[in-house]
């Protein structure tokens, strides 16, 4: 029997970076890994994983159902597997209407959870989702915000309920009680060698400085965006007007989000970011 690590994000905060750096850790090979063929399969709120251990179509049922069944669904995929499954998931940590943890703490080796500035994260959010940035914003700040399947359950996503991003960080970080490693993604960018070998060791991993470098070099943004311009990305959202790796540069909000927005973000979530470093003691953006 295996057990999981989630890589935990709020969408757009370097999910799929950290995917990939972990791939080319775990494959160590001479060349990137392709960005069509990472491990750890699709994400955790993934329909084609759904309806294959419960044996019914997600379509089919309802969202409560649907919630309440997921629990056991990772359980089956860690019995079948032998080693380590790292799976991301954009859904906040929640329990059931059970009682129980919709991540259950049985089945968990760990979590990773990367973080990122909600201000550089509203323009990423909103070419991602093919809505207006003031609709982005809307999304951030709304404690209710549930990605939710398509009419009819055609989606091939379930419903994922992500609440506001303070309430999602809080929800893995302050909620659940399982063992959380914390990765910034400003931190990761400014020093990818350091905190992503944090996260090998985190993860058991066994720890090879030099293997890192190369995992490092292989998943840079640069070689990211020439993989995704040569043979496009399977993951990029339908309702995104242009490529999954648009920018991931850190300050990019000041160019970006008008002020009135970044003031309604600081407004809704200033707790949380002056908690890791995103506002002065002053309320001003660092």
């Amino acid at each position: 029997m295996a057990k999981i690590v989630w890589l935990a994000s709020y969408p757009k905060s370097g999910n799929t970076w950290m995917r990939i750096l972990l791939t080319n850790y775990l494959r160590n090979g001479t060349e990137p890994a392709d960005i069509n063929k990472i491990d750890g399969g699709p994400i955790a709120s993934a329909r084609f994983w759904f309806d294959e251990w419960v044996g019914i179509e997600a379509s089919a049922l309802d969202d409560a159902l649907i919630e309440r069944l997921r629990p056991g669904v990772y359980r089956c995929m860690a019995r079948e597997e032998q080693s380590t499954i790292y799976m991301k998931v954009h859904d906040a940590w929640l329990r059931t209407k059970q009682g129980e943890g919709l991540f259950p703490a049985d089945v968990t080796a760990g979590v990773v959870y990367i973080l990122r500035n909600p201000l550089d994260m509203a323009a990423s959010c909103a070419h991602h989702w093919g809505v207006t940035i003031e609709q982005a914003v809307d999304n951030l700040c709304d404690s209710a915000f549930t990605s939710s399947r398509s009419i009819g359950g055609l989606s091939d996503q379930l419903r994922q309920f992500m609440g506001s991003w303070s309430d999602h960080v809080q929800s893995w970080l302050d909620e659940s009680g399982l063992p959380v490693h914390l990765v910034r993604y400003e931190d990761l960018q400014r020093d990818p060698v350091r905190y992503f070998g944090e996260v090998v060791t985190f993860c058991s991993l066994p720890f090879d400085e030099e293997r890192v470098r190369t995992a490092v070099a292989f998943s840079s943004f640069g070689e990211l965006q020439r993989q995704e311009h040569d043979k496009g990305f399977r993951e990029c959202s339908v309702s995104a007007p242009g490529n999954f790796f648009r920018r991931g540069e850190v300050g990019s909000w000041r160019e970006e989000l008008p002020p009135a927005l970044a003031q309604r973000l600081i407004d809704t979530h200033g707790d949380v970011m002056r908690r890791f470093g995103y506002l002065g003691e002053n309320g001003q953006p660092v």
